[in-house]
């Protein structure tokens, strides 16, 4: 694989894992055991480096954790994943390699822009993670990346969506009217447009920060919030509370959130919340933020999206569906060819074994 392994494009998901100088084969996983030191793939002679498979594995696994609160992994979820990363890293060399065939070229500027839009993005998530706003220098340190590395990573992203588009174009992607009407028919849950909760919150930071406080901190900023729950409770408002004690940016409007729609606020509030009643306040709970305290004033129902409004993004979707099956249609010849395609990881066998099947 070339310079870019895509790092500074998925950053935001979960950073890079450095590995270990000297690994523990018993302590590794099962896929990690299976990597061999040189490339797990090559495409057309061009290798598809163990290394940068390992970083796009170990960060498909922590965004899944991260998703699914820390759920044990079995080993065949592993391998699964495994091969999944693998597919679709052999699918990017050979868009890649018909990017240039066809002598497909990505613009300074276009690349530019989508570096900095990115650098924006990760500049909002990690302050949160770090306390304070990080440079770009932090940005590329954590990608594992120099900046031409990372532009490098953006160029060949964009040359792959504009082969993909190419494609798509060539094989008559299309989505009608019908075929939109018909997916919005029989799937009518997802259609609804999202309730609306009215919260108040108290929030309490552990010292320094959430990230470096210790658990002592964590105890000192949970004792604090029930200090405040019991105020509550013992009748002064909420909103007095809120005032005296909240780190929140709404702490001067008494932690009044609004009626917000479930998808704009955090989701740990929406499962707190969704199992209260109106005027109820809730337990003291932590999140990656900070220990929480809210009060549920009042909840909204969900109305159902007409057609006409669902429409453009139902399109929107199954164009994209429709896209990856004409990418992968377009593949197929390339990756089933031996003479063309070489993988030196066994996944496929692992997971047989790990089946029975």
């Amino acid at each position: 694989m070339r310079t870019g392994s895509m790092l500074l494009v998925t950053l935001v998901s979960g950073g890079v894992v450095a590995a270990a100088q000297a690994p523990d084969l018993k302590r590794m996983d099962v896929v990690e055991r299976s990597v061999p030191a040189g490339p797990v793939a090559i495409v057309d002679k061009t290798p598809v480096e163990g290394a940068d498979f390992l970083r796009e594995y170990r960060r498909h696994l922590k965004n899944f954790m991260q998703m699914m609160d820390n759920p044990e992994l079995t080993d065949e979820f592993r391998v699964r994943a495994g091969l999944t990363i693998l597919g679709e890293m052999i699918q990017h060399e050979i868009l890649l390699r018909e990017a240039e065939r066809r002598g497909i070229s990505i613009p300074d500027g276009d690349v530019e822009k989508e570096y900095q839009d990115k650098l924006r993005r990760f500049e909002e998530m990690l302050a949160e993670e770090l306390g304070q706003k990080p440079t770009e220098a932090q940005i590329l340190e954590r990608a594992g990346q120099n900046r031409e590395e990372a532009k490098q990573s953006i160029r060949e992203q964009l040359m792959a969506e504009r082969i993909s588009e190419i494609i798509a174009k060539e094989t008559d992607v299309t989505v009608t009217t019908e075929e939109a009407r018909d997916y919005y028919d029989k799937n009518p849950n997802l259609f609804q447009q999202p309730g609306k909760m009215h919260l108040w919150q108290i929030l309490i930071v552990p010292k320094p920060n959430p990230t470096k406080a210790d658990e002592s901190a964590w105890k000192r900023a949970e004792e604090s919030a029930e200090k405040a729950r019991s105020r509550i409770l013992a009748g002064e408002q909420f909103a007095t509370v809120a005032r005296d004690v909240s780190e929140a940016p709404d702490a001067a409007k008494g932690g009044d959130l609004g009626m917000l729609p479930v998808v704009e606020l955090p989701p740990f509030f929406v499962n707190i919340a969704s199992g209260m009643n109106p005027g109820d306040i809730s337990g003291v709970f932590r999140s990656e933020f900070g220990v929480h305290l809210i009060r549920l004033v009042a909840t909204e129902d969900a109305d159902k999206v007409s057609f006409e409004q669902a429409e453009p993004s139902i399109r929107r979707m199954l164009r994209r569906i429709k896209t990856e099956d004409a990418v992968l249609h377009f593949c197929e010849p390339v990756v089933n060819d031996p003479e063309r395609t070489k993988i030196f990881i066994q996944l496929e066998r692992t997971l047989a074994a790990l089946t029975g099947k």
